[in-house]
């Protein structure tokens, strides 16, 4: 009955370790460990490390059919990973950043299922052109953004803007942040 009751109790002690929870994975590798390990395994699939700033790694490469996708390894509290922030080239016209955030938004939905959240709007307009839908972004009068969530954790696309430079973005987070 003692080794029972020693079984049962090794058993409950191993189990949470066995229900934790999984990482998000991004271009196939797990984003979990330390900022170097992360470094390291996204090295093995091509990213070539840039630098470091305020603790957050910055690594280049090939993601979703882009060439330079520029990836920040953001460490959690514990200086573990917890999220992950790749940004797709800029883009200097509206009709090419749309069609980046498209075909994002195709590719997460196709490996997500449908988005929990998606705001697509402009806070002026309607437009004539195209430019003045990117003019309305530059100026913090546009929302894109579609958000994902699964067990592992959420998936944020969003069309975002650094002064006049546009880019679409995808921010990975662990669950439990």
């Amino acid at each position: 009955m003692k080794r029972i009751l020693l079984a049962l109790a090794a058993t409950l002690a191993l189990l949470p370790a066995a229900i934790a929870q999984k990482p998000l994975t991004f271009n196939k590798v797990e984003i979990k460990g330390t900022t170097d390990e992360m470094v390291a395994a996204l090295a093995k699939k091509g990213f070539k490390y840039e630098e470091t700033n305020d603790g957050v790694p910055l690594v280049i490469g090939k993601f979703a059919g882009y060439s330079d996708v520029e990836v920040n390894i953001i460490p959690g509290a514990d200086s573990t990973v917890c999220a992950i922030r790749a940004e797709i080239p800029p883009r200097l016209s509206w009709v090419k950043l749309e069609n980046d955030y498209s075909s994002l938004k195709s590719m997460l939905t196709k490996q997500y299922g449908k988005p929990v959240e998606q705001v697509e709007e402009f806070k002026d307009g309607p437009f004539e052109e195209s430019s003045g839908k990117l003019v309305s972004l530059i100026k913090g009068k546009c929302t894109f953004r579609t958000v994902y969530s699964v067990k592992e954790g959420k998936i944020t696309l969003m069309l975002k803007h650094q002064g006049p430079i546009c880019y679409a973005c995808i921010l990975y987070e662990n669950a439990g942040l």
